[in-house]
């Protein structure tokens, strides 16, 4: 779950001027981001029974798994400021990590901006983040040089030509191509019949 809030509050950081949703004081710990308050808020929402929560030991260490119940309260992404394609990109990440945590430490820890420039035992830095979201306005490049313009009209030209004439050909060939109405069926079919009802030429020839 925290990996999760850390995400979140990376794509709220990218449309809010590197604003974090959650407010957590996230540092370089370990390998990855953590934050001391987002744990004390955790445990509380917790021990409300707002978020579930399992503790155990590991190989001589404890660690805690936390996870939203069947009827998960609290606000919308709407709500907390994260829409559009910030929170469809949410959806598929907690869809696409759910059931796979190795793969979700691996995307907050090497795929993210703010960990990429992270140091060790130091706050993370979401102000990266700022232009992240921003959509670039696409520049129409103008062509000045009057020789690379003729180039490209008389270019446009032969396709014209070769498409015209490839046209041509198409009305030619459909021009000549025989027809074969109700008629010509009828009379080919009248032929057949014919020859079907001949009698078998007699066979009279000697041999020596």
């Amino acid at each position: 779950m925290f990996k999760l809030v850390y995400l979140l509050d990376c794509l709220h950081a990218e449309a809010h001027e590197g604003e974090t949703v959650s407010g957590s004081d996230w540092y370089f710990h370990s390998f990855g981001p953590f934050a001391v308050n987002l744990a004390g808020g955790i445990d509380e929402l917790a021990s409300r029974g707002l978020v579930q929560s399992l503790s155990d030991e590991y190989r001589g260490k404890d660690f805690s798994l936390y996870w939203l119940g069947e009827y998960p309260q609290g606000p919308s992404l709407s709500e907390v400021g994260v829409v559009g394609t910030g929170a469809a990109r949410f959806g598929s990440m907690v869809r696409k990590f759910a059931k796979d945590l190795s793969k979700l430490l691996d995307h907050a820890y090497f795929k993210t901006l703010p960990m990429q420039g992270a140091t060790p035992g130091k706050r993370i830095d979401f102000g990266v983040l700022k232009d992240a979201g921003q959509v670039q306005a696409h520049k129409h490049t103008s062509i000045s040089d009057h020789a690379k313009i003729l180039k490209l009209a008389q270019l446009a030209e032969r396709v014209a030509q070769t498409y015209t004439r490839g046209k041509g050909n198409a009305r030619a060939m459909a021009a000549h191509r025989p027809i074969y109405d109700l008629a010509f069926v009828e009379a080919s079919a009248a032929m057949d019949a014919e020859d079907a009802d001949r009698d078998p030429i007699a066979f009279t020839a000697q041999l020596a």
